[in-house]
């Protein structure tokens, strides 16, 4: 049985408030950046759609370059997330989604685009969005298992390698 990561998202950035976050930047413990959509309000929760961006696309997304509903059809990785929020964004844990069940009804309408004034100010650096498979991942977490082996050999044959 392959476990799958969890991820926590934070709230970062509120792009669009009307009453409540209609549209906001949040990060996860990898500092992955997603763009997530307020998608259903109900009583006890609210529910937000979630996309993995990287922050060049993000900046465009901020400059009125790309339209809303591109990021949500186009994704630069095959991975969409919903999440329920009650009360504060905050250790909100992503839920996974096949991209064939996405509703319509969740996606943004057609032709909207956002300019963000003073954009550079708050749009944090972080690292590219990358999908590894769960084969690779597994692959990953094997290879850990030799990491005392490999500083064993390293410094046999005289190499000053430190395998992090």
């Amino acid at each position: 049985m392959v476990k799958t990561m969890r991820r926590i998202i934070q709230h970062q950035e509120t792009l669009i408030d009307y009453d409540s976050p209609q549209l906001l930047v949040a990060y996860d413990q990898f500092k992955t950046q997603y763009l997530c959509l307020l998608v259903e309000c109900r009583e006890q929760n609210d529910q937000f759609l979630c996309v993995p961006i990287t922050p060049i696309r993000l900046n465009n997304f901020c400059s009125g370059l790309v339209e809303l509903r591109e990021i949500y059809e186009n994704p630069e990785s095959d991975e969409l997330f919903y999440a329920d929020v009650v009360g504060e964004i905050k250790d909100i844990q992503l839920i996974l989604i096949a991209r064939e069940s996405l509703s319509d009804k969740w996606l943004p309408e057609r032709d909207f685009y956002f300019k963000k004034e003073n954009k550079h100010e708050e749009i944090v650096e972080s690292r590219s969005v990358y999908q590894l498979s769960k084969e690779q991942i597994q692959d990953l977490l094997d290879l850990l298992k030799y990491k005392p082996l490999l500083e064993i050999l390293s410094k046999q044959q005289g190499i000053d390698v430190k395998v992090a």
